[in-house]
């Protein structure tokens, strides 16, 4: 039984676990794969994690510079690989998983292929692999956290042992599973322990720093209790000058205050006990120098003292009142790092001028005290505002030499951030990269911004771009029916014009001459754009035009507070105010925009919100006046989403309380997932297209809010549309499309708490089944163009600020008036632009036709072998310095050749084939064997799949479907050219010296194309060159057939997920973060494998040609076969051992130029080319023995482990890494005879009952297909009957040149099975085992008969420690 208490460890530098059985004289430990898992935090930003390995095989785990670095070695190959996301580090001290999977397949005699992949967290991901003469994995010693001389382990990038926390550490060799931590805490001996280790990690750290990054991102903590006396202390780091602190206040009728602010660089103190307000300066000199300083605030009744890095300041606290109370009454909560978004409920005091302007504080915080007790701030800020505030401090380099504000934006250094000035320019938004939203005044249109309550300021930040020709005109002027408080901006004889008037009390002594007058600018009415700033602090004015100098002006009096609750922007227009506030300016004519009130731009609200429906808590706005684009095509880091089946991984959404999200959108499709991002508990954020039309679908957990545009018309008609979402107040949300505003209400007042990534444009294949059924509708990912996208303040880089990759992402957009557009062609065909035209290519698509959408030709495999060949003539065989090929087929097979080239003169070839339910493609130029694959997708699931390879020189590419594509640059001393191309084999190869076809080919191939040659259409017009043998027919009719076909296909045959799958599975990717793997929810089983988030990409079946094998589709059961799950296939079979050439060019260590050379050379010794079919039309009965059709047979009765519900406790267990249940993968002995035994033999298991294979259907006649069923089913029981006598007698004579499989990876009899005796496993896990290893393996006497393969590692033994 799992312990459910994590086992977990302290490091401190000196300590670490290990193991060296070369020591204890016992061997090594062997395997096919093997898997580390682990949980780390730490500060450090280097340290070993993990190391494993035997002399110069290793696999080195360490953290390097804040992220993960790791190093492989395996047959003298080596291959680095490092996890850094952008803007991402793992030395914050938060709870970080990682995992690591290597796995070996064989894919030739002489060549295997090692995978090793890594996630951190379920989502930043990154693999490689290592091809070379290997069978196995190796470890005779493991370090964990350390070691005694970490610089000298082979790979090692780090010198430094680990500092800080881990748990969970298990290293998994197929099915032997060591908790590593747990062995060293329960002290067995096959662990060495050095120094002292404390085995429970440190909890209520309160030194954690944190980072507020925004200016809305803030905490909420209990109220501070100071009413008599109190002290608080913390430390800040930052170097912005402006920024709120800390707050608190009392609740009304008391105006008990208490703040801390950021001013102009100084620290003040807000203090108000009731009496009145009191501020005080505590800093003597700038503080916003980037580095860590302190503040100590200690008060005892009216006396207080302010101590800032070691200099005090003692003041009294006095207020109007010095005979009021002396208490502090707060009743409020404490507020860190400002009061969030604008219009939140509480009401800032007119004196604390930064919660007036909306600056909350961006910078690091730490070390948190009150009233003595320390406060763990880390904690809190885990539990809010995640996405904004990260438990970490870390300085950047200057962002602002990178020029990321556009259009001529100003750019000004903040905290770890840029900040762009756009108020001299046409745009808007975080980078100056949106149009700005402008208003037209006709002289009698207007604005009218009216808040809620009365508002009282001492401090007003104003900001005004406007063009016109008029000389008079009033731009602003606020009112209010109380008093005669106003502050107006104006066009007075062609000049800037402010008046203001303070402290009126009442509106009939209001007297224009004591209006306070500033003028500024000149011929201001030239129409042309002027940007007008106004700042007012207290009695200190400042008025700017432009980049003129400022106006300065000092307010007489002791009066500094204005009163407002509406501004008018352009006029006025109710009827009372105008008789009740005369003016001598007429209305404005002309374009108003960028008009930010307090750093609140109210006009790009209005564009958002101008809605007559009132929100509560928000001010009303009111528009008459007419918004107006100018012409101007810009579009902002445009990007395309060229297939449906792919996505962008970004950092998680920073939305809390506020949401602020923009973008652009083009398509013409009418559904797709846009934008999701997942959170804690029920939480989401998901923005999609249903038929053709925008929902937004939000859960703040108080329910789900749905909201839809109703634009008249649908928005996939390929043209640009405009998306805007907000949350303008804790109960509303609200959509807009283009010009169409959706409100909807929330049932509550919840805080938006996500998690994990936001992914854009789709998730990876397997997370729709997780989605909010009933809420979001899309199961698949949006094709298109996105522009423009601002989340909440932020506007990322899609292509670079990406955590997760897209090879089908690209920058840009097509313009709508190009004859060549990403979908021109069908099928990812090549739209090559003409003159006046455009034409398709179609040779990588495995279709034909003008556009790439009709059927190729295509030929059925059918059970029993069968191969279609093309001969080159002997006068003509090509010599090849590039090649390329594709394909499309249908198969449930996962374990055949699909193609072959071979050469006339030399050992050279290329061979693409299944392996294991993969796609590999394997060429030898005459030094060694290249393989090349893609494990991430299954192939035998009875869909079509399209195969594209290309090689250029000894440099080679590898695609299927609209996957990602693999690339392989062999390195070393490489020949270039494919030397006297002589036969292209389809559907299987052929064994020259055994006259027959090894591993054939069972279903669909279609369109082959092979450096252009049609083969599969010049074999139907049966070309003299090509040839057609066995059980192959033409199959036509495809397209008609495609809708009846695909409700005949079953269940993809993959498996149960093995250790890969949860690599995805886990962490902030699957939306769970607990330190604890039990507080996960379970994931669906359903998966191909870690690549998902690496490469997301999946094709649908697109107009695939048919196949027969209509109930075969259930062969591996109706779930998906995973990478650990799938039996051990073939390799090429015919392979060298040394490099073999006759005609070979010099040899190169360079990349090939891109050049095809072809050279024609007569004819050698025609017919003498080994594996060379003749060309003959001869039959060939009795050259092709039947093969077995019950490839991967569904148990009826499955063991009970097969369909458990995954949990990530389960994931390294020893069940988890069976292979799947399937009779023809025990052994090389079984392997050979199910492969040659009659396909009505029964299986020799009873659990595994065979399902019927209905009779090959050919377009015939009916009573064709009768009499070739008959003549069929008498000619294969006497064959059969024959063939099985002559297996029999020739059982032991056969050579090892059958294609190789390595028994060692069958996972029920894995190594050190008793290495640890029960701590392995629990006990029903072995049943399990057991009862599974009977099934596959049958009896162990049986067994024991058996003829053991040779393999080049050393023999498995058992263990007992």
């Amino acid at each position: 039984m799992v312990n459910k208490a994590p086992s977990e460890a302290v490091f401190r530098g000196a300590e670490f676990l290990s193991y060296d059985l070369s020591q204890t004289g016992g061997e090594p430990i062997v395997s096919a794969q093997d898997t580390i898992t682990l949980y780390f935090k730490t500060r450090q930003p280097n340290g070993l994690l993990f190391y494993t390995g035997e002399g110069s095989d290793y696999l080195n785990v360490a953290i390097k510079d804040g992220c993960l670095s790791l190093t492989m070695g395996l047959a003298n190959g080596k291959q680095e690989m490092q996890i850094k996301p952008n803007k991402v580090r793992f030395d914050d001290n938060q709870w970080h998983k990682v995992s690591v999977h290597r796995r070996i397949q064989e894919i030739s005699a002489i060549t295997s292929f090692c995978r090793l992949s890594a996630v951190v967290d379920g989502v930043y991901a990154d693999h490689s692999h290592i091809a070379g003469k290997f069978t196995m994995l190796s470890s005779s010693r493991v370090y964990v956290g350390g070691s005694i001389n970490t610089r000298a382990l082979p790979g090692a990038r780090v010198h430094n042992n680990f500092v800080g926390c881990m748990r969970k550490v298990e290293f998994v060799a197929d099915t032997l599973r060591l908790n590593l931590l747990e062995l060293g805490r329960s002290g067995s001996h096959l662990i060495q322990v050095a120094g002292r280790l404390d085995y429970k990690c440190p909890t209520g750290e309160t030194h954690d720093p944190v980072t507020f990054t925004t200016r809305e991102s803030h905490l909420v903590l209990p109220t501070w209790n100071a009413k008599k006396s109190g002290n608080i202390s913390f430390k800040f780091r930052t170097n912005e000058a402006n920024g709120l602190i800390l707050f608190s206040s009392g609740a009304p009728p008391r105006t008990d205050l208490f703040a801390v602010e950021i001013y102009n660089g100084h620290i003040y103190i807000h203090l108000d006990l009731g009496t009145g307000p009191s501020k005080q300066r505590g800093s003597r000199r700038r503080i916003d120098d980037g580095t860590w300083h302190e503040l100590i605030f200690r008060r005892t009744g009216r006396d207080a003292r302010i101590s800032v890095d070691g200099f005090h300041t003692d003041f009294k606290v006095m207020g109007k009142n010095t005979k009021g109370s002396a208490t502090l009454e707060l009743e409020g909560n404490l507020y860190i790092g400002g009061l969030g978004p604008p219009f939140s409920e509480i009401l800032s005091p007119p004196g604390l001028w930064t919660a007036v302007l909306q600056q909350g504080f961006v910078g690091c915080f730490k070390d948190l005290v009150m009233n003595n007790d320390p406060v763990d701030v880390a904690s809190y800020a885990r539990e809010q505002d995640s996405g904004s505030i990260r438990t970490l401090c870390h300085t950047q380099p200057q962002q602002c030499p990178s020029q990321p504000c556009l259009n001529g934006g100003t750019c000004m250094e903040g905290w770890n951030r840029f900040i762009c000035d756009c108020t001299n320019t046409m745009f808007t938004g975080p980078t100056c990269g949106k149009e700005a939203a402008t208003l037209n005044f006709n002289g009698s249109s207007h604005m009218a911004v009216t808040m809620d309550a009365e508002m009282v300021t001492q401090t007003e930040d104003i900001i005004l771009r406007f063009r016109t020709s008029k000389p008079l005109g009033l731009l602003l002027i606020s009112s209010t029916i109380e008093t005669g408080d106003r502050i107006e901006l104006a066009v007075a004889a062609g000049r800037i014009r402010l008046a203001l008037r303070l402290d009126v009390k009442e509106k009939k002594k209001e007297d224009r001459e004591k209006d306070k007058i500033l003028l500024a600018g000149q011929n201001v009415n030239d129409n042309e754009w002027h940007t007008v700033r106004l700042s007012r602090r207290g009695s200190n004015l400042k008025l700017q035009l432009d980049n003129q100098s400022p106006i300065r002006a000092e307010i007489q009096g002791k009066y500094t507070t204005l009163q407002w609750r509406t501004i008018h922007i352009g006029g006025l227009y109710h009827v009372e105010e105008e008789i009740s506030m005369s003016t001598t300016v007429p209305n404005f004519v002309g374009d108003i925009q960028q008009f930010y009130f307090n750093n609140i731009p109210y006009i790009e609200l209005a564009r958002a919100l101008s809605t007559e429906q009132s929100i509560s808590g928000f001010p009303t706005i009111k528009v008459s006046a007419k918004f107006v684009k100018h012409a101007n095509d810009n579009l902002h880091r445009p990007v395309t989403f060229r297939s449906k089946h792919t996505f962008i991984g970004l950092p998680m959404l920073r939305a809390y309380s506020s949401i602020h999200i923009d973008f652009m959108f083009k398509t013409r499709e009418a559904n797709g997932l846009i934008m999701f991002n997942g959170g804690k508990k029920e939480d989401f954020v998901a923005v999609e297209l249903v038929d053709g039309h925008i929902n937004y679908v939000v859960n703040v957990g108080d329910g789900t809010v749905t909201l839809r545009d109703t634009v008249r018309t649908h928005l996939n008609d390929n043209r640009w549309h405009t998306v805007g979402i907000r949350r303008p107040s804790a109960r509303q949300h609200t959509l807009m499309v283009d010009d169409d505003i959706v409100i909807a209400t929330n049932y509550g007042t919840g805080n938006l708490e996500l998690d994990g990534i936001l992914y854009l444009g789709g998730v990876y294949k397997d997370l729709y089944a997780q989605l909010p059924q009933e809420d979001v509708k899309s199961r698949h990912g949006f094709e298109g163009c996105i522009a423009g996208l601002d989340l909440n303040g932020e506007s990322p880089n899609i292509m670079e600020d990406a955590v997760v990759h897209s090879s089908l992402v690209t920058s840009g957009c097509e313009g709508q008036s190009a004859k060549c557009s990403h979908n021109v062609c069908a099928n990812a065909g090549i739209c090559v632009q003409q003159w006046n035209s455009y034409t398709c290519d179609c040779d990588l698509t495995s279709f034909t036709g003008p556009t790439c959408s009709d059927e190729s030709v295509s030929y059925e495999f059918g059970p029993n072998p069968g191969i279609i060949t093309y001969t080159f003539p002997e006068d003509n065989r090509p010599e090849m310095q590039e090649d390329s090929i594709a394909l499309g087929f249908i198969t449930t097979k996962s374990d055949a050749v699909l193609l072959k080239i071979i050469s006339g003169t030399s050992n050279d070839y290329i061979e693409v084939h299944i392996v294991e339910g993969n796609v590999f493609a394997v060429y030898n130029l005459g030094t060694n064997d290249h393989p090349l694959g893609e494990i991430s997708v299954k192939v035998n699931d009875n869909q079509y799949h399209v195969v594209k390879f290309h090689r250029q020189g000894h440099n080679s590419t590898l695609q299927v479907d609209d996957y990602n594509m693999q690339s392989s640059y062999p390195t070393g001393n490489q020949l270039q050219v494919f030397n006297t191309q002589s036969q292209i084999q389809i559907g299987g190869k052929w064994s020259r010296g055994k006259k027959r076809i090894d591993r054939p080919f069972s279903g669909t191939i279609s369109g082959v194309v092979v450096n252009g040659l049609r083969v599969l259409d010049l074999a139907a017009e049966k070309d003299i060159h090509a040839s057609i043998r066995g059980d192959v027919a033409l199959i036509q009719g495809v397209l008609e057939r495609h809708d009846h076909l695909q409700k005949m296909q079953q269940t993809p045959a993959s498996g149960f997920p093995g250790l890969e799958d949860d690599l995805i599975y886990s962490g902030a990717g699957s939306g769970c973060n607990g330190d604890d793997e039990d507080e996960c929810p379970p994931i669906p089983e359903t998966g191909s494998g870690d690549d998902d988030l690496i490469t997301p990409v999946y094709i649908p079946p697109t107009r695939p040609p048919p196949t027969n094998k209509t109930k075969e589709g259930k062969d591996s059961g109706g779930r998906d076969c995973d990478d650990e799950d799938c039996f051990d296939g073939s390799g090429s079979g015919e392979t060298t051992d040394g490099p073999v050439s006759t005609t070979k060019g010099t040899s190169i260590n360079t990349d090939p130029p891109d050049a095809t050379t072809t050279i024609n050379y007569g004819s050698t010794k025609p017919g003498t080319e080994e594996g060379t079919i003749p060309t003959t039309n001869s039959q060939m009965t009795g050259a092709y023995p039947n093969t077995s059709t019950t490839e991967g047979g569904i148990s009826s009765t499955p063991s009970p482990y097969t369909h458990r519900p995954y949990t990530p406790d389960h994931y390294v267990s020893t069940e988890a890494t069976t292979s799947t249940s399937t009779p023809r993968t025990t052994s090389p002995t079984i392997d050979k005879f199910t492969e040659n035994s009659n396909p009505r033999t029964p299986p020799p298991i009873d659990y595994w009952p065979r399902p019927k294979t209905p009779p090959t259907q050919r377009i015939n006649s009916e009573t064709s297909e009768i009499v070739a069923l008959i003549i069929g089913i008498i000619a294969g029981a006497l064959i059969a009957v024959i063939l099985v006598i002559l297996i029999i007698l020739k059982f032991k004579s056969r050579n090892d040149r059958s294609f190789k499989i390595d028994d060692s990876k069958e996972y029920p009899h894995g190594p050190g099975a008793a290495l640890l005796g029960n701590t392995a496993s629990s006990t029903s896990s072995q049943a399990q085992y057991q009862l599974n290893g009977a099934l596959r393996n049958g009896d162990k006497a049986q067994m024991q008969q058996k003829q053991q393969k040779k393999r080049d590692s050393k023999d498995i033994k058992e263990w007992y420690v």
